[in-house]
């Protein structure tokens, strides 16, 4: 029983001690990263000048995620070497990698931790004359598909704005037209196999 509470209490003082560098590591790159902010930039993109419309001295460079938005255009600016610009004191090469990379891992870090995906809209689907076309540069075969594709309603002049929604019906006919193009691209044009509708699918 002593052996078993010696070894946790190593276990504690070594899971103590490892936090305890890794939070003094954190905090003495945030501060350095600050008084790089400070010697190069503040003096332009401060609150009172705001130069470029950027103000950046009010930033926190411990919590990138709370500003990601802003401090994604000081990176774009960094990437570039446009900030500082020609005429200022500068950073060397060095300094801009480091200075890069530190803001760029908590950005990394912060949307993987509040991930964003956007629109998760359906997949669109090909019109007719866009599946003839996919047709002929994958299986050069260049084939009418009006007989086996329904035709496309259009909207204000463009028939690939309504191709959002996909129905089983239409489905279907998407089936038919990809097993029979398979064929004639195989060489066998005769009679298709028997397929199992995919309407159960939706009941």
């Amino acid at each position: 029983m002593a052996l078993i509470v010696v070894c946790v209490a190593r276990y504690i003082a070594i899971f103590t001690a490892v936090c305890g560098i890794a939070l003094g590591q954190s905090a003495a790159d945030h501060n350095a990263r600050r008084e790089t902010l400070n010697r190069y930039c503040f003096g332009c993109h401060n609150s009172n000048l705001k130069s470029g419309g950027l103000a950046i001295d009010s930033l926190d460079p411990a919590h990138v995620d709370r500003q990601s938005d802003t401090w994604e255009r000081v990176v774009r600016r960094l990437t570039a070497r446009s900030m500082p610009p020609t005429g200022l004191p500068r950073p060397d090469e060095s300094g801009y990698r480091t200075l890069l990379s530190a803001i760029e891992t908590d950005l990394d870090r912060a949307a993987a931790a509040n991930l964003n995906p956007g629109r998760t809209d359906t997949f669109r689907r090909l019109t007719r004359a866009e599946y003839r076309n996919a047709v002929r540069d994958l299986l050069a075969i260049d084939t009418d598909v009006t007989a086996l594709l329904p035709s496309d309603e259009s909207s204000h002049g463009f028939d690939n704005v309504t191709v959002g929604n996909l129905s089983p019906a239409l489905l279907e006919r998407y089936l038919a037209a990809a097993e029979k193009l398979s064929r004639l691209a195989l060489g066998h044009a005769g009679r298709a196999p028997p397929r199992r509708s995919m309407h159960r699918a939706y009941v």
